[in-house]
C-alpha cells in the first residue's frame, strides 16, 4: 500500500502496532514491543498515546541507544518517555531502556541479557535511515555473529557510540 505522507505512515503504523498487541495479548497475555527512534516512530508513538489498548499488558524494548547521558534529548528512551510512556499506564517495570549512559560494551552486555530472556518479541520497529541503517548497523559495519545486542563505536552520524540489537 503506498501511504500519501509521514502522517498516512504514522497511523499506519500505530493500527498495526495495536492490531499485533491484540493478537498477542489475546494468545498469550502480554505484548513485547521493541521501538525505534527517529521522526516517523515519534508521530506514532504521540498517536499511540490517545489510543485505548491494554497498557498493563505491553513490556517496551529498544532497538538501539545513542550512548549519552540518560536524560539527553537525543536518547530513544527521552522520546518515546515523552510522546508515549509518561501518557499511558504502562507499568515502569514494563520497560526497558538500553543503559547506554555506561558505554557501548557495558551497556550492550547487560541488555544481552534481557533481550535473551524476552525473546521472541511481538513485533519489531525498525526504520531505515538516509544512509541505508537501520537501528544503529550501519552499512558497511561488521555485525558480531553470535550476539543478539552489540556495541556500535564509529557510527557514521553523532554520536558515533551506540548500542544495538543485531539481526
Amino acid at each position: 500500500t503506498l501511504l500519501a505522507d509521514a502522517q498516512a505512515v504514522a497511523r499506519e503504523a500505530r493500527d498495526r502496532i495495536l492490531t499485533a498487541a491484540s493478537a498477542a495479548i489475546q494468545e498469550h497475555g502480554r505484548f513485547r514491543l521493541v521501538v525505534a527512534g527517529g521522526r516517523t516512530p515519534e508521530q506514532t508513538y504521540s498517536l499511540l498515546a490517545e489510543a485505548e489498548s491494554r497498557w498493563g499488558l505491553c513490556e517496551i524494548f529498544f532497538g538501539d541507544e545513542r550512548c549519552l547521558p540518560a536524560d539527553h534529548p537525543e536518547r530513544n528512551s527521552v522520546l518515546l518517555e515523552r510522546t508515549l510512556v509518561s501518557k499511558v499506564p504502562i507499568p515502569p517495570h514494563r520497560i526497558h531502556p538500553i543503559q547506554a549512559e555506561l558505554g557501548p560494551e557495558q551497556a550492550a552486555d547487560r541488555y544481552q541479557g534481557k533481550v535473551a530472556e524476552a525473546l521472541p518479541f511481538d513485533l519489531v520497529l525498525l526504520g531505515m535511515g538516509e544512509d541505508g541503517h537501520t537501528a544503529s548497523l550501519f552499512p558497511g559495519h561488521a555485525t558480531p555473529e553470535g550476539r543478539l545486542v552489540c556495541a556500535v563505536h564509529h557510527a557514521p552520524k553523532p554520536p558515533p557510540q551506540r548500542v544495538s540489537l543485531t539481526p
